[in-house]
């Protein structure tokens, strides 16, 4: 498949993004912990709202960024599937 690009959608906003520019996040609530692809500029966002992260190992890319969350309704995106 020389030559082609495969697309990803990002988990809050919707928007096609090239697969080596997503952004693997995970977000931790308890014990559960949820893994998203994020466009850039949702990733800018999330860094914004949330006061701190870490790096791990990611579980498709070299790395992913970890925020710890008080419960899953504070993912992103959720409040327009209520």
């Amino acid at each position: 498949m020389r030559g082609h690009s495969t697309l990803v959608l990002c988990d809050v906003c919707r928007k096609a993004v090239p697969d080596a520019s997503v952004k693997e996040v995970i977000y931790q609530a308890g014990k559960l912990r949820y893994r998203l692809e994020l466009c850039s500029s949702c990733l800018d966002a999330e860094m914004n709202r949330h006061d701190g992260h870490r790096g791990v190992p990611g579980f498709r890319k070299r790395a992913a960024i970890v925020f710890t969350l008080k419960s899953a309704d504070d993912l992103p995106g959720t409040a327009e599937i209520r």
